[in-house]
């Protein structure tokens, strides 16, 4: 059985890491903190950890909603996903990430922005 990504890295510790310093990252910015203003950071980091386990073959901890309902009421533009591809590419460079496989995470998400992107 081949390894995935998320033994590869470590497991949870590490993508719960990940996600930490990648929200981090996104509340630091001007042009995204203000999405996160009334959300409850913990559950959500919760959430994207279990979802990115998911995606990299780790256990299926995610219960969260579909992509694009949970996405809609934000109007989420494509300037703004790009960014936040962006800073999980940084983050994920950061824990020692090796880049072919950031480059494999990032191609899954960015074929989820149609999800995640407002349509309107």
């Amino acid at each position: 059985m081949e390894e995935t990504l998320y033994d590869k890295y470590g497991g949870f510790d590490t993508f719960s890491m990940v996600v930490s310093n990648f929200y981090q990252k996104i509340l630091d910015s001007e042009e995204l903190a203000p999405y996160f203003e009334n959300v409850n950071m913990e559950k959500l980091m919760s959430h994207q950890t279990n979802f990115i386990a998911v995606a990299l073959g780790g256990p299926e901890n995610y219960t969260g909603l579909d992509l694009k309902t949970v996405h809609a009421p934000y109007k989420i533009t494509v300037p703004h996903f790009q960014e936040v591809a962006e800073l999980l590419e940084e983050s994920l460079d950061e824990a020692s990430v090796e880049q072919k496989d950031i480059s494999t995470i990032i191609t899954l998400i960015s074929s989820l922005m149609d999800q995640i992107v407002a349509s309107d």
